[in-house]
């Protein structure tokens, strides 16, 4: 059994929102190109298919909306001052959620009902859906430690001697 905390703060919340914030900011930039093109055209040409690039508004709208979104949960996340303990046993995780120091929440995770795992630098993110994910601090462990994490979760291939 392994036992590992990891402090969810702002930087672990932007780290597992990546992807979803670039998307964001393209979409964003999208829609302002187009837009910008809109007003552009417009000023000099007078073509009832131009309008056809008002919907660009639609990327812009939702990337500036996710974006602010995103932005607030992920500091109103960092305020909390949640704190996650992780058990790694040999079929599943034991998760306990401390909040403020008080415990708040806990959660039996079989390795087989993982939705999806993903590493980064710093993190390994346990995804128990396409949404949610628990995420652990790799400095939070030894090599040794996350060696074995990672064999559980089937991130590093297991060497069999024969």
């Amino acid at each position: 059994m392994i036992t590992i905390k990891t402090n969810i703060d702002e930087k672990a919340q932007k780290a597992l929102s990546k992807g979803v914030i670039i998307f964001c900011i393209v979409s964003l930039a999208l829609g302002s190109v187009g837009l910008l093109l809109y007003i552009g055209l417009t000023m000099f040409y007078e073509n009832i298919y131009l309008d056809i690039l008002l919907l660009f508004c639609i990327p812009f709208s939702l990337g500036l909306v996710y974006i602010i979104m995103i932005n607030k949960n992920i500091k109103t996340m960092a305020k909390s001052n949640i704190t996650n303990e992780y058990e790694f046993n040999i079929d599943h995780i034991f998760v306990t959620s401390y909040k403020n120091g008080e415990q708040f929440g806990t959660q039996k995770l079989y390795y087989k009902d993982v939705f999806k795992t993903r590493e980064t630098d710093e993190y390994i993110f346990i995804y128990v859906n396409r949404t949610s994910a628990f995420i652990l601090k790799k400095s939070n462990a030894t090599s040794e430690q996350l060696t074995i994490i990672k064999r559980l979760l089937k991130l590093e291939t297991i060497n069999q001697q024969t």
